[in-house]
């Protein structure tokens, strides 16, 4: 009696899996037709579209484009079907996205082409993670992961098994990680200095970034990128700035200051540079997109609340020219991708959203850039003027003393 009932119980649990997994089959089939969006431009018309919102994802279902398949398989294997639960960082590289969960503890690989989504092998025993937040992937294919709760970075090999740590014993809170064939750079929280390691010894070298110029140095860093080209961007909450820094920490550029307005950022956090020397800057007060051109010039902006592919909450932003022919695909006819943005949002449905960045085939959008640049120019003069009428107002107001100019911009151009 015994084996006919746990007979029974076997086919009965089969059973009401498949019932299962049918019906949330359905629902989940329904609820992805009506939820579909097609394409949302950025800016909106009349202006010349930019940006394209293209695909989201919060698990493998929307990486292997088959909700039922993955239900089906959760039914006999939980290690196929894989969720996002709280991101922060990303990254593009070799064609794969990297996604830092700080809630599961995890570093998430998303091969979209291949429709396959997993989780890093590595994150066990030495290499568990407990709070990454940001991650790098190197020439030849290492991770490197900052962990603000081990308070190191580590590393692990291409194929996902762990290797190493940086940052053992320095005091630092890793809150972002950049990497070139010779030095691994450590944005750290705690000093507000980029802490920089040896990448074959992996020996401290030295700290850089700091000073005692407010106007020049890291303060409260979140999230850093490189251009590829020997320079640091690094976004930071206390002053509202982008500081960029040459690789032995020489100042380069400065910009911005906290606010709402133009020039302005109310939370910095991811910051991306592209081969063009395009800066995407991430605010997550305003929950959005901004992007400047290599002089800090704000070309446009994508993604506010209130329109389909909007952010929510956003931190960490990748940029990357992999597989452009893949996602040509979800293009709208006629708008011709140059590269793709993954961005993450900390809450809602599109945890990581999509977006390309092109232009619309047959259009002259030359006239269009320059039209954006003569405005800020406008703008830029008319809150300088602005500036002044207040600086002597206060004059009046304090026996003639003039008060400290503050610009949000600060820039020594690169030499010729």
């Amino acid at each position: 009696m015994g084996h006919g009932y746990s007979d029974r119980q076997t086919v009965l649990g089969k059973g009401m899996r498949v019932i299962v997994a049918v019906l949330l089959t359905v629902g989940l089939t329904a609820c992805a037709g009506k939820s579909s969006v097609k394409e949302v431009f950025w800016p909106p018309t009349p202006d010349l579209p930019r940006v394209q919102f293209l695909k989201s994802i919060k698990d493998s279902g929307d990486v292997s484009g088959s909700k039922s398949l993955s239900l089906i398989n959760l039914g006999s294997s939980g290690d196929d079907f894989v969720s996002i639960v709280k991101p922060y960082g990303i990254t593009a590289a070799n064609g794969k996205i990297y996604v830092c969960d700080t809630v599961q503890a995890d570093v998430l690989i998303i091969d979209l082409p291949n429709k396959k989504m997993t989780r890093l092998p590595g994150n066990i025993n030495a290499g568990r993670l407990k709070k990454p937040i940001n991650v790098a992937v190197d020439g030849k294919g290492n991770i490197y992961v900052a962990d603000t709760s081990r308070l190191e970075v580590l590393q692990y090999a291409p194929d996902g098994s762990y290797l190493r740590s940086f940052g053992i014993g320095k005091d630092i809170k890793p809150v972002d990680v950049r990497v070139d064939d010779n030095f691994v750079y450590i944005l750290d929280h705690s000093s507000s200095q980029i802490a920089i390691f040896d990448n074959v010894t992996g020996n401290f070298v030295k700290f850089i970034g700091g000073g005692d110029n407010p106007q020049r140095r890291l303060s409260g860093p979140t999230n850093m990128a490189d251009d590829g080209k020997g320079a640091l961007y690094v976004s930071n909450f206390g002053n509202g700035r982008i500081i960029k820094l040459d690789r032995d920490g020489n100042f380069l550029m400065g910009y911005g200051r906290l606010g709402i307005t133009v020039g302005e950022f109310g939370r910095p956090r991811g910051i991306a540079v592209d081969n063009d020397g395009y800066i995407y800057v991430v605010d997550a007060a305003a929950q959005l997109v901004q992007i400047f051109d290599e002089r800090m010039r704000l070309m446009m902006f994508f993604g506010a609340p209130g329109t389909p592919g909007s952010l929510n909450i956003p931190a960490g932003i990748a940029v990357s020219t992999d597989n452009l022919d893949y996602y040509q695909k979800m293009a709208a006819p006629g708008f011709k991708l140059e590269k793709v943005l993954f961005v993450v949002s900390q809450v809602g449905d599109h945890l990581v959203s999509i977006y390309g960045v092109g232009k619309k085939q047959g259009v002259d959008y030359d006239a269009d850039v320059k039209k954006t640049i003569a405005l800020q120019a406008k703008m830029a003069a008319e809150a300088k003027e602005k500036q002044l009428k207040a600086q002597e107002e206060e004059k009046k107001k304090n026996s003639g003393q003039a008060p400290a100019t503050v610009t949000p911009a600060d820039v020594i151009p690169p030499a010729k």
